[in-house]
Formats: C-alpha cells, sequence, structure tokens
C-alpha cells in the first residue's frame, strides 16, 4: 500500500471533492482495522493487475476444481487446468457459450476459420473431456426468466470444496494484465479469495445445479442463515440496494456502467440524506464514439447524480494500468469505510436480475483497506474525466478497442 504521504500528495488538497474523498478513504484504513481486529481472518482482496491469485489456487488443488465463468482465454490459465488435471484433480466447468463480441464458439468444433487461440479454447474443452472432467455450456433456462437474452456473467474458482474465488474479471490476459499475451488494454479488476465455509457452501449448492442444467431456486438458497455474505443473480438486486441503502456517511463504488434504475435511484437518495457518495465508470468513449442513445442516457443519469450532490469520474484509456492503456472493469462497492462489496455485476438490468453473477459482502480489515487503496487511487490520478468530459473523447481511442474480455460492450445493459 502507498505511503500516506504519497497519497496526500496526489490528491490535490485544493479541490474540495478530492480533499474529502481523502478523508474518507484516510478513516477506512483505521476503520477497516479495527472491524476485524479479532476473528479469524476469511477473506482476503487482491488487485489482479498486481496479484492475481488464480494460478496458485489451482496449483495447489489436490482434490477438485470447479469454474463458473463468462471467458476463459489466458494460455497460462488453461495450461495451469492442465497440469492439474494430469495430477489427478477433477476439473468441471460452466462457461457461456455465446460472450459478446466474441467470434470464438468454444463449443463448437474446430474450424479452418478459428485463429490460434481459439484452437486453443476449443481443444482445451476437449482435453477436460477427455479426461473424466466436465466441460458445459450454461443453459439459458437457468436465467431469471428462462431463455431470455441472459448470460452467464459470474467469475468464480472453488478449489478442493473449502476455498472459493470470486472476481470481477474473466479469466482472460487483459484482466491479469498477462505481458505474454500482449492484451490490447489491461483491465482493473479485483478478486476476493474467502474461506468461509458458509459462502463456499452457497455457491456450490448453486454451481452444482448449473454444471448438471438442473433448475435451482436461488430464492430460497439466499434465504438461509449461511447466504448472508453472498450475492447471487438473477437476485442482486435486492442486497445490493439494501447495501447502498445502509451506508449513513460514504460509498464509494466502481462500476463498469450504471444503468439501472433502481440501483441509481439508491445512490441519489443516499446523497440526498446526506452521505458522500463518490462514482467512478468506464469512459463513455471506451469502444468509440457513444451513440446518440447512449449520450441521452448519460446526461440523464449523471445528470441527476449531480443534481443529488453525487461525485462521478471516468475512468479512460489515458490511465495506465500495468504499463498499458487501462480500462475500468470492476464492479465494487465501499460503505462507510468499513463494509465490501465484491463481484461479477455491473450495474444493468441483465446482471442484476437476468444473469447467472456471483458477488461478496467483506468487512475484513485487508479487504476495506485494499479496496480503499484502490479506489482512491485511480480516483485521483491525473488522467480521470468528468462524465461530460468523457462524452467528449478527448482522452479515449476514436475507434474501438474492444478489450479481449469481450463482455460489456457499449450497448452494456442487455449484453452483459
Amino acid at each position: 500500500m502507498p505511503h500516506l504521504a504519497e497519497l496526500g500528495a496526489g490528491c490535490g488538497m485544493g479541490n474540495r471533492m478530492t480533499g474529502l474523498f481523502r478523508v474518507i478513504f484516510l478513516a477506512g484504513l483505521f476503520a477497516g482495522s479495527i472491524s476485524t481486529a479479532v476473528g479469524q481472518v476469511l477473506d482476503q482482496l487482491y488487485d489482479n493487475q498486481k496479484s492475481a491469485p488464480h494460478l496458485e489456487l489451482i496449483n495447489g488443488a489436490k482434490s477438485s476444481i470447479d469454474i463458473e465463468i463468462y471467458s476463459m482465454k489466458n494460455s497460462k490459465f488453461l495450461n495451469a487446468l492442465k497440469s492439474a488435471i494430469k495430477r489427478g484433480v477433477k476439473v468441471r466447468i460452466v462457461q457461456e457459450p455465446r460472450p459478446v463480441s466474441d467470434p470464438c464458439l468454444v463449443f463448437n468444433r474446430i474450424t479452418a476459420g478459428d485463429d490460434a487461440k481459439c484452437v486453443e479454447q476449443k481443444s482445451f474443452v476437449a482435453f477436460v473431456r477427455k479426461n473424466q472432467g466436465k466441460y458445459v455450456p450454461f443453459d439459458k433456462g437457468l436465467c431469471g426468466i428462462p431463455d431470455s437474452n441472459c448470460f452467464q456473467h459470474g467469475k468464480i474458482i472453488i478449489v478442493d470444496k473449502n476455498i472459493i474465488l470470486m472476481s470481477t474479471g474473466n479469466f482472460n490476459s487483459s484482466s491479469f494484465c498477462d505481458e505474454a499475451e500482449n492484451p490490447t488494454v489491461c483491465n482493473r479488476d479485483f478478486s476476493v479469495v474467502s474461506r468461509d465455509p458458509d459462502v463456499v457452501k452457497t455457491v456450490q449448492k448453486v454451481f452444482d445445479a448449473d454444471v448438471a442444467g438442473r433448475s435451482v431456486d436461488v430464492a430460497e438458497i439466499l434465504r438461509t442463515p449461511e447466504a448472508r455474505r453472498v450475492t447471487i443473480s438473477p437476485l442482486s438486486l435486492d442486497p445490493i440496494v439494501a447495501f447502498i441503502d445502509s451506508a449513513r456517511k460514504s460509498i464509494q463504488l466502481q462500476n463498469q456502467y450504471l444503468k439501472n434504475p433502481d440501483y441509481n435511484a439508491a445512490l441519489v437518495r443516499a446523497a440526498r440524506r446526506g452521505v458522500k457518495v463518490f462514482v467512478m465508470v468506464a469512459s463513455a468513449c471506451a469502444f468509440g464514439r457513444p451513440k446518440p442513445t447512449q449520450v441521452e442516457q448519460w446526461n440523464q443519469v449523471y445528470g441527476e447524480f449531480d443534481a443529488a450532490g453525487i461525485h462521478t469520474k471516468t475512468f479512460n484509456a489515458s490511465i495506465p494500468i500495468g504499463g498499458r492503456p487501462g480500462y475500468l472493469h470492476s464492479k465494487a462497492i465501499l460503505v462507510d469505510s468499513e463494509r465490501a462489496w465484491v463481484g461479477s455485476v455491473n450495474g444493468s438490468t441483465t446482471s442484476l436480475t437476468l444473469n447467472r453473477e456471483y458477488g461478496l459482502f467483506s468487512n475484513e480489515a485487508q479487504v476495506v483497506r485494499e479496496l480503499g487503496t484502490v479506489l482512491y487511487s485511480d480516483y485521483v490520478q491525473k488522467g480521470t474525466q468528468s462524465w461530460r468530459d468523457s462524452l467528449r473523447c478527448k482522452r479515449d481511442y476514436i475507434k474501438p478497442q474492444i478489450p479481449d474480455d469481450g463482455d460489456d460492450t457499449n450497448d452494456g445493459q442487455d449484453k452483459d
């Protein structure tokens, strides 16, 4: 974590908004430490670009690895899974069959038109199946509304049925910022690793149903006492809104975009009752110039935010991550500098109420501190823009530069 003096030097104390953000951030360093000073540490948060824990988990697996994922292309990750299978680990995978903007349909046969990366993925599917593993496409009938335009957009790994990783990013080179694969951009993404048996048990129930293509009553699972720290879409909206509504002092939030009216209304309510709300979203021009309908939507959403006193900044490609153009792909909320939520759920109706998605609430000291540090650092970056300036595309590419994740493109609400 950076030294506090270094953080202060970059905050622009003449800027009242940034100075207030710094006060909230510093308070979080100490509030988070107090909240979990006693008891077992169950959760740990990672900045994927710096220290993604995925390979360590895979390499340490002894008996089983269960994965539910939207997109999974990174060669190091696939090779680690192959090694696990060769040493006798049972691997089961559920994956989205048709990611947005990704021409590679991994469950189809290899064709002459497939590029090398697509061939690698399709060959990996065959390898898992050939070696007594299970690798299946997510059944769209399991969505919030069966057969709707929904996705398996969650990003989880369960190892040996006793440890779980929940990520905001896919298992791709942009999320890991893997230089060996030369990603066009590197994403801001987080992962939380939890050893809480209640969390593992809750998610395992849903995964076991999904991998079997069997319908599961998510509402019933979420009513159990052990599910209190977990969000699962298609039922993520209410707990996330309740989390926002619980704020009394501050909310610090990163999300790829914010389009759901109920989610946004909760942020507005918080600001109007005196909560200091700081929002950061991906640039309006991350995929090229926004369409008129998108400009209209931004004016409506962020104009209302302005009127309520919400402080909004945008993350653009001029802000480097791992020495490459950055893209904000994270989905994280910090409430009152002491309670966090991290997950795969974007601020869209599709993510919140249709998809299969996962998220985790935590008040662990390390989670609060690390998340607060990155949220603060991103917010005070010199290259950030107001939402109005973002619409002018002055700091982003004019032609589309889609991250290799391919999820959540510019029309996102119905495509994530």
